[in-house]
């Protein structure tokens, strides 16, 4: 089996909103396409495409996702590639899900078995840097009633916004912890919005309150001050959706010492570079919760690594703010997988287990 090409478009995004995702669609010799979603921007991903990854891949088996990701993060004989790891990431999901269809197996067979396939979620929302106590407390709610029994409310401030008004975030944890049961777990995302003392001072609130954990407390480069954090508090520190590769995990681990590892699966660069920070989780006992706050194909590449992993205890990030609905989302496949009663259940159907109903995807198509 050949790579014959590779194409990216841009997909109608739900009504009311601009933009819309990317899909990244992987043709072979053979008939069996390869999907995932892309991020960057159409334009810059497909001047990627056609400078250097399709001169590349196409002659190349797909079945070899992790020489492939070799080739486009690093370099093969004397072209050093580089690419970002989010257009790397890309490749790599849509690559495994032709090994999968290739195979006759689930993603999640192709890389051990599955511990569990049915996984609980998270219900995150953010922009809490701009809204008041009030209006993040209805989107809680929103997801409530959804089914949804485990949350996570994001700051989103950023390392540009850092230590803007820390009393109105607590406000809106407090708000929000109050109105949940108590045995439904609630997290807290700074965003990477505190400095050191700041997330000190924030994180004993969070304590006092019950936060299941405290994320990105700091600056993604600042491992040492992470560590202080970790060092003076109890609560979960999390973090590691910035990170790009398995590579600053590891020294994410040595320096700033987190309690849970967060990967982004397109951030980190693919399936073939979050399977790797999973196994460095597991050997270095630490607990995994990734990065996710989407539905698609690239959640469901997430889902199916997160699976297999032992210590993976903690619900996956679930949301509907950068996608769009659950059910504008689903309309691209034939068979959709989506969450119910808050959880989602991964099938034994291979690849990443859906398959685009072409029609709609046609009728979705917008560049």
């Amino acid at each position: 089996m050949k790579i014959t090409d590779i194409q990216v478009n841009q997909l109608k995004p739900p009504e009311g909103r601009a933009g819309g995702r990317l899909l990244v669609r992987v043709f072979t010799d053979e008939g069996i396409v390869g999907h995932s979603e892309g991020s960057r921007g159409l334009g810059v991903f497909r001047a990627y495409l056609e400078e250097m990854i399709t001169p590349l891949l196409v002659g190349v088996s797909p079945l070899q996702p992790r020489q492939i990701w070799e080739t486009l993060a690093l370099g093969t004989g004397e072209r050093a590639t580089r690419l970002p790891p989010q257009i790397v990431g890309a490749i790599d999901v849509a690559c495994w899900d032709i090994m999968g269809k290739a195979a006759g197996m689930p993603v999640y067979a192709l890389l051990g078995g599955a511990r569990r396939t049915e996984i609980p979620l998270y219900w995150s929302r953010g922009n809490g840097w701009k809204k008041e106590p009030e209006e993040m407390l209805e989107e809680v709610q929103e997801g409530y009633e959804k089914g949804y029994r485990a949350f996570k409310v994001r700051m989103d401030w950023r390392d540009y916004r850092q230590d803007s008004d820390p009393v109105k975030d607590m406000a809106i944890f407090q708000k929000c912890r109050e109105w949940l049961p108590d045995d439904v777990p609630l997290g807290f995302d700074a965003n990477c919005g505190y400095s050191v003392s700041t997330a000190i001072e924030q994180g004993r609130q969070l304590e006092e309150m019950g936060a299941a954990h405290f994320e990105e407390p700091l600056p993604q480069y600042d491992f040492p001050g992470l560590r202080q954090v970790v060092d003076a508090l109890d609560v979960a520190i999390s973090t590691g959706e910035q990170e790009i590769s398995a590579w600053r995990f590891r020294d994410l681990m040595m320096l700033g010492n987190p309690d849970i590892l967060q990967p982004d699966i397109l951030n980190v660069g693919g399936l073939s570079e979050v399977v790797r920070v999973f196994e460095m989780a597991v050997v270095n006992n630490k607990v995994v919760m990734p990065h996710s706050p989407s539905l698609g194909l690239n959640s469901l590449a997430s889902l199916h690594a997160y699976s297999t992993v032992t210590n993976a205890v903690r619900p996956h990030e679930f949301s509907e703010e950068f996608t769009g609905p659950v059910d504008h989302v689903a309309s691209l496949f034939v068979d959709p997988i989506v969450p119910e009663n808050g959880a989602i259940k991964l099938n034994d159907r291979p690849g990443l287990g859906v398959e685009i109903d072409e029609k709609a995807l046609a009728d979705a198509i917008i560049a």
